[in-house]
């Protein structure tokens, strides 16, 4: 349940003695802006490296060790058209530690904050210039990764008219070019003072005691302009893109347009029906086009709830591109036609529950569920909620979410010919 701390600073407890640890999480989101992400993403490395108290590597690591091996970490992500900045700690339970361990965990990140390792209201200039450099390395380096390389490119195609859907959570090397140490300050403190604060901390916790450590962050209550989570394109005609790089293998990617909502009857429907098209090993993009016709290395798809997206992601050789095309339309459309068994159908949902079984396991999972609750809040989440939603879709419904795969981008990235 989430309770408000001040203004625009959330609370959500998950008391649970499924697990041997705790985990904390502090999610700072703000409106989606290009100009901030690759800022946002450098300040996470800043932050994570030193602090006034810990003002070395070597001295955070010690100090996480001496918390029974406590894991510690602050990074990016996207929810919608929310940029997410998590800084996150995993420790041991208190029970099992016997020791005050979430108390120590909360003043650890109290700690570090606000109260980063600064000389005259700058960043360390030495640990600065090192991120900067190390962020900008990790950005050129994913170029080299042509699967990211493939997926990025088919983002940036299909969010042309949306440049901040377009752009990375984790930004691009022109980004971080502009970013200055003055700069960096100022997106310091605007994270601090403006953006929406949601805390989640999951495990055998008193309830009570996590509200006052969270309490004692002492956020201040900030204003929060109303934000739409949803990303909603209108479709268009299809976009193309072909781009050539020294690759073996072409990778292929397609981008859908899909009329969904969020974990209501529809999403659940495109879920069932995603899981169907290339969702698992048992889908007809995986068996058909890989297994069957051998025109695929790999051949998948995924699906976005808060994007209305979903993605096809193969390898082919580059000859091959129009028969493979061709082939993918013809499973969608043998998905909207219908042809398709009761016991594949039944299939897909055991699947994709097990999957979500699977997942209720984990204890980030579970805290990630406890940011979306407190994000989507009139959405149900529980583990109960989905497997009634994902049984309750039936065959006529998974063939009209396959109607409304609209194809919008085709993006391949291909050995240059010649």
């Amino acid at each position: 349940m989430r309770i408000e701390l001040t203004k625009g600073v959330g609370l959500t407890v998950i008391p649970t003695t499924q697990f041997k640890t705790t985990r904390i999480a502090v999610h700072f989101l703000a409106p989606l802006a290009k100009a901030d992400v690759a800022a946002r993403t450098l300040l996470t490395s800043v932050l994570e490296t030193a602090s006034r108290k810990y003002p070395t590597q070597s001295e955070l690591s010690a100090y996480l060790e001496a918390l029974f091996g406590a894991s510690f970490g602050i990074g990016v992500g996207k929810e919608g058209r929310m940029h997410r900045v998590t800084a996150s700690m995993n420790l041991l339970s208190d029970q099992l530690a016997q020791s005050d361990l979430l108390a120590q965990g909360m003043a650890f990140l109290k700690q570090v904050l606000f109260n980063p390792l600064m000389v005259n209201d700058r960043f360390d200039e030495a640990i600065f210039s090192r991120e900067q450099h190390n962020l900008k390395q990790y950005l050129e380096s994913l170029q080299e990764d042509r699967q990211t390389q493939a997926a990025l490119g088919l983002q940036a195609l299909y969010f042309q008219r949306d440049p901040s859907q377009a752009t990375p959570s984790f930004g691009t090397p022109e980004g971080l070019a502009k970013v200055t140490a003055k700069h960096l300050v100022a997106v310091y403190h605007q994270m601090l003072t403006q953006d929406r604060i949601e805390i989640v901390v999951l495990g055998n916790v008193d309830e009570a005691q996590v509200q006052q450590f969270a309490a004692d962050f002492d956020f201040a209550p900030r204003a929060l302009a109303e934000a739409a989570l949803d990303v909603e394109v209108p479709v268009h005609e299809v976009l193309t893109d072909q781009v050539n790089a020294p690759v073996i293998q072409a990778k292929l990617n397609l981008g859908y347009h899909v009329d969904t909502d969020y974990f209501g009857p529809k999403a659940y429907a495109t879920i069932v029906a995603n899981e169907l098209f290339g969702g698992s090993a048992l889908s007809k993009l995986f068996t058909n086009v890989r297994e069957k016709a051998s025109l695929a290395y790999y051949a998948s798809s995924s699906f976005d709830q808060a994007r209305h997206l979903v993605t096809v992601q193969t390898g082919i050789d580059a000859e091959k591109q129009a028969v493979v095309l061709k082939l993918i339309g013809e499973q969608l459309n043998q998905i909207q036609q219908g042809d398709f068994t009761d016991a594949q159908l039944q299939t897909m949902k055991d699947g994709l529950i097990a999957n979500r079984e699977t997942a209720y396991d984990a204890p980030r999972f579970l805290a990630r569920v406890g940011l979306l609750e407190s994000l989507w809040p009139s959405q149900p989440h529980t583990l109960a909620d989905y497997i009634a939603g994902v049984q309750a879709v039936t065959r006529e419904q998974v063939m009209q979410a396959a109607e409304k795969f609209d194809l919008q981008a085709i993006y391949c990235l291909q050995k240059e010919v010649g």
